[in-house]
């Protein structure tokens, strides 16, 4: 039978915090310095919210590792919150950047598979910052587990610390909401 210690609990962003921040930066990217849908489809919204929980598949994993013995100290905020992952990312969209490698189905909707790997790299280094920010990663991770970042909801008494991920998840979702609302004209879709 395991020993359950009482460990202290790594505070983190949500889920939904880490998909609309790179949904934002991505969406004000593309309506402030591309300013062409067709060269820049708002498809690349839907790849960047993907691209901002990229490093919490390690999560997914855990689910099955856990039952092979593994805690969630061991696999989350490992592997898939080290540097890596960003770098190998952009270095996939360049390679296929400088062959020229096309998908025609990707093509038709005006995508380019370059630029989806180059806004997984972005979504993904969004997420280590933000990570950073709430907390600590190993950015070298598996050659050297020293982990860096700001820890800032520490600086806060623990009844705020519960509360502040919800309400930026808040703030962060009520500032996209109103942006589709007012900037994108939403409402023109129905």
């Amino acid at each position: 039978m395991k020993k359950k210690t009482k460990q202290k609990q790594k505070k983190m962003a949500y889920a939904v915090t880490h998909m609309l921040f790179a949904i934002i930066a991505v969406e004000l990217f593309r309506k402030f310095v591309i300013k062409n849908n067709k060269i820049f489809p708002r498809y690349y919204i839907l790849v960047a919210a993907i691209a901002g929980l990229i490093p919490d598949l390690d999560i997914a994993a855990y689910y099955i590792l856990y039952f092979f013995g593994f805690t969630l100290e061991q696999i989350h905020r490992t592997f898939m919150h080290s540097a890596f992952i960003p770098l190998g990312l952009f270095l996939i969209g360049l390679f296929i950047y400088k062959t020229g490698i096309k998908s025609t189905k990707l093509r038709k909707r005006h995508l380019k598979l370059s630029t989806i790997f180059f806004i997984f790299a972005i979504g993904t280094i969004i997420h280590l910052i933000l990570d950073m920010i709430y907390g600590s990663i190993p950015p070298l991770y598996p050659f050297i587990q020293t982990t860096i970042g700001l820890n800032l909801l520490y600086i806060f008494p623990k009844t705020l610390q519960e509360l502040i991920p919800a309400t930026i998840d808040g703030l962060l979702f009520l500032f996209w909401i109103m942006w589709m609302e007012f900037k994108l004209k939403i409402d023109n879709y129905f």
